[in-house]
Order: C-alpha cells, then sequence, then structure tokens
C-alpha cells in the first residue's frame, strides 16, 4: 500500500493528516496491521476521550476542586509514577483521568447514574452495554485482531450516546448573564464592577482593546436551583463563566494566555473557544468565590495580554491545531465549546 499517485483522485481528510502520520499508518498496514484495527482504535479513542469529558464535568461541577476526590487514589500514584520520564510528557499529563482505567469511568457512572443519566442510555441498557464495551477494549490493550462486529457495536454506541452529549455539551453552552440581584462577592466584583480589577479593566478593556467582557453562568442537568435565588455560589451543578470577546480583526494566543494564567490553573474548570476571537474560562460554583473573582482577574489580564494578529485568518484545522498540545482542560471548537440548543441534530461523534 502506498500514497496515491499524482492525478489521482485524494481526499482532502487524508492530505490534511501529516506526511509522518500517513506513512506510519501505511507502514504498518502493509505489515499486517488490519486496517480494521485502525479504524476500531479510532473509535474506541472517541468514545473513552468523550467518557473521561463527561466523568470530569459532572464531578467537577457537583464537588468543584476536589473532584479528584471521587477516583480511586491508585490512580494518582500512576500519574505520579511518570515523573520519571517528563522527558516523555505528553499533553495528557496533567489530566488524571488519562491514568484512569475504562472500567473505572464506566463503573461511576453506574454507581453516580443520578449525575450520568441525562447523557447515556437507560440503566439496563448502559449496564449490559458496558460489558461489550470492555470486551472490545480488552481486544484493544492485548492487539488481538478485532471482530468486524466491533467496529459496528462502537459505531452503533456512539450514535446511541449523540443524544446525550448533545444535552450534555449544550447544557454547558447554554449560559445566561448573571443576575444583578444576586449577593455574591462575584457578581459585586464582576457585574458591579467592585473588584479592583474589574474597576481597573473592563472599560480600559472596551475602550483600548474593543474587547467586551461578561459574567455568565450554566447549570448542568441534573442540579436544583438555589433556594430563595439569591446565588449560585455554592450551589452544586452550576458553572461561572468568565467571557471575552474581541472585535479587532485579530484573536488570543492561546499559548501565551495558558502560560500566564497558570498559577490559577488549579482553580481552572475548562477553558473554551468558538473562534480565535472568544475566549471563555469556566469555574465551579462550588469553589470559593473569592477565589474565582480574583482568578477572573488575572484572566482579564492574560487575555488582554494575549491578543495576537492575524489568527482570524487560520482555517478551524490551523487553528486548532495550533494548540493541539495544550493542557487537555482547553477546548477549541469542541462539543464543550460550541454546541448549543440551535444545534440539535448535530453527529457529535460523526458516527
Amino acid at each position: 500500500m502506498s500514497e496515491p499517485n499524482k492525478g489521482e483522485d485524494i481526499d482532502p481528510d487524508w492530505l490534511a493528516i501529516s506526511q509522518n502520520n500517513r506513512r506510519a499508518m501505511l507502514s504498518a498496514w502493509v505489515n499486517g496491521m488490519p486496517t480494521l484495527s485502525s479504524a476500531v482504535y479510532a473509535r474506541w479513542w472517541q468514545l473513552e476521550v468523550w467518557l473521561r469529558s463527561l466523568v470530569y464535568v459532572e464531578l467537577r461541577s457537583e464537588r468543584g476542586a476536589a473532584w479528584a476526590d471521587a477516583l480511586p487514589k491508585r490512580y494518582e500514584s500512576r500519574q505520579l509514577g511518570e515523573i520519571e520520564f517528563r522527558y516523555m510528557e505528553t499533553p495528557d499529563s496533567q489530566n488524571l483521568l488519562a491514568y484512569t482505567d475504562a472500567s473505572t469511568l464506566f463503573k461511576i457512572t453506574v454507581d453516580r447514574w443520578e449525575l450520568f443519566k441525562h447523557a447515556l442510555l437507560s440503566k439496563n441498557v448502559w449496564a449490559g452495554r458496558i460489558e461489550e464495551l470492555i470486551a472490545i477494549r480488552n481486544r484493544i490493550s492485548h492487539c488481538r485482531r478485532p471482530l468486524l462486529d466491533d467496529l459496528v457495536r462502537l459505531e452503533q454506541t456512539l450514535r446511541d450516546l449523540n443524544g446525550g452529549a448533545f444535552q450534555a455539551t449544550s447544557a454547558f453552552n447554554n449560559q445566561s448573564r448573571a443576575e444583578e440581584i444576586w449577593t455574591d462577592v462575584l457578581v459585586d466584583g464582576w457585574v458591579r464592577n467592585q473588584h479592583e480589577d474589574a474597576v481597573r479593566l473592563v472599560e480600559h478593556a472596551r475602550r483600548q482593546y474593543d474587547t467586551t467582557f461578561e459574567l455568565r453562568y450554566s447549570r448542568r442537568p441534573w442540579a436544583i436551583a438555589p433556594v430563595g435565588g439569591q446565588t449560585i455560589s455554592g450551589v452544586s451543578g452550576y458553572i461561572w463563566h468568565a467571557f471575552w470577546y474581541f472585535r479587532g480583526g485579530s484573536g488570543f494566543d492561546l499559548i501565551r494566555f495558558w502560560s500566564d494564567i497558570k498559577p490559577y490553573a488549579e482553580h481552572i474548570f475548562l477553558v473554551c473557544a468558538d473562534s480565535p476571537s472568544s475566549l471563555s474560562v469556566s469555574f465551579s460554583a462550588m469553589d470559593d468565590p473569592a477565589i474565582v473573582a480574583d482568578a477572573i482577574g488575572h484572566c482579564f489580564d492574560s487575555a488582554i495580554s494575549s491578543i495576537g494578529r492575524d489568527f482570524d485568518r487560520d482555517t478551524l484545522q490551523t487553528w486548532q491545531s495550533r494548540y493541539a498540545d495544550l493542557d487537555p482542560r482547553v477546548h477549541l471548537a469542541t462539543p464543550w465549546a460550541m454546541v448549543d440548543e440551535s444545534m440539535r441534530g448535530v453527529s457529535i461523534f460523526s458516527a
């Protein structure tokens, strides 16, 4: 098997893959790896990465910065055990869930069903599906040749999960402006502009950088509305979103931005962007609102200083690939960054 000859029709998606990666796949197929194995692994990768992100979002929404307490401690030891291999560090090295077995991810969804039922199948169907999926995962992990049905089952599972994935991600992006009537340190600081950084930055950013700011919030499907409606701070299942939009024809340099905000990284839920000129930093409402208010100020300074040049001329793929090695909490045009209610019917997994 070789690269297509000149003059042959070539799939543009194939050409978008780097030459080294194309060569590696072609060489593996020529030397005995079934092409079906590549297809099965690709679909499994989609499924497991989705489950990781779902588990993270729901647990962090529920518990705030203490979300990892819900995971067995052995995974922290596994993650720490790779310190000596820092020269081989990957973008997922900071992601505890990247060290978590798939069987544990599945178990969490069943044990904490109230958090996950909106995104999955009926409980009995999901339990039965897990057994089939673990069998496929075992074949992949031991490099056994797959069954033809493995690909069929995985793609059907992704299609079955599509509606739940839409509900999970669109709920994250169903954001409303923080209510001015709320009595809250965060609202005082960034809606009434009483925080010292808000006094210094909000109008300055609008006038000098053509950048607008909003404090927003969203609610997970399982969350209960706060009694009295005085605030969402301290209410499980709610998320704060600090949102910036730059109207000046350029975009945010997210490498510089992420580097600048590292002092507050442990408090950051997700960083999302659906275009080079928009930026949203999310925080769990379960975290200390005073710390979140200070973190927003730090992110605001970093957002302004990271406004770059000409990033709006990138194609979507070029823009995403520019930041492919950032922390897994950074989402560029992924479903967590862009799926909303107006996109009902969209295929999340293209399965």
